[in-house]
């Protein structure tokens, strides 16, 4: 479990990846861009993902086409945890034109194409969540870390739910396989958070 001095090291590190970003006047969602000059809709940013072989971590940005995206928003980033050819997906963070978290969200399985795994596995590799990176997308390696270290309640708490909504379209349909292939149900559950409320509250409790 984290303790508040662990909450408060990933709070101070994002607020101060944040300001950085804003300082030489650009946003994060133009930093995860790894230096391309286009967003170019489904295409993944950095390109060919960015990957950690030795902790098997990877994450990558992109945006659907504006009718497919809730309004306002620029992009969302897909954290994955790979085994070799096989992946899990731990969690969406989408965000707003300024480059701020607005929306947590967990994925059907036809979406990425991973192997589903129940919540408490998930739970696992979104805990251990660590890579080691370099270049100029280290920092966003760094932000999406304490953010998920920040929200980790609510991760937990999405996936729960995310479980929850399967087992019920299962005993509706039937078939598990059918169930995790509805392109009807893309996002499974769902969260807005309030990142500089977060921020705010972490950041104050130590120095109250």
């Amino acid at each position: 479990m984290l303790t508040q001095s662990n909450l408060w090291l990933a709070a101070q590190e994002l607020a101060s990846i944040q300001m950085r970003y804003a300082g030489a006047g650009r946003t994060l969602s133009e930093a995860a861009l790894g230096g391309a000059r286009d967003f170019v809709e489904w295409r993944h940013y950095p390109n060919n993902d960015l990957v950690d072989k030795e902790s098997g971590y990877e994450f990558y940005y992109h945006a659907h086409p504006k009718d497919d995206m809730p309004k306002g928003e620029h992009g969302h980033f897909h954290v994955i945890k790979r085994d070799g050819e096989r992946f899990h997906h731990l969690i969406g963070i989408a965000l707003d034109q300024m480059g701020l978290p607005t929306r947590l969200f967990t994925t059907n399985q036809w979406v990425t194409g991973e192997n589903m795994l129940n919540a408490k596995m998930v739970m696992k590799s979104v805990k251990g969540f660590e890579m080691s990176t370099k270049g100029r997308v280290a920092p966003v390696c760094k932000w999406i870390s304490s953010l998920i270290q920040l929200f980790s309640l609510e991760i937990e708490q999405l996936m729960l739910e995310r479980d929850q909504k399967i087992a019920r379209l299962v005993d509706e349909y039937g078939n598990r396989d059918l169930v995790l292939n509805l392109r009807e149900h893309h996002v499974l559950t769902e969260c807005k958070i309030d990142l500089m409320g977060r921020l705010s509250d972490n950041l104050l409790v130590v120095n109250s």
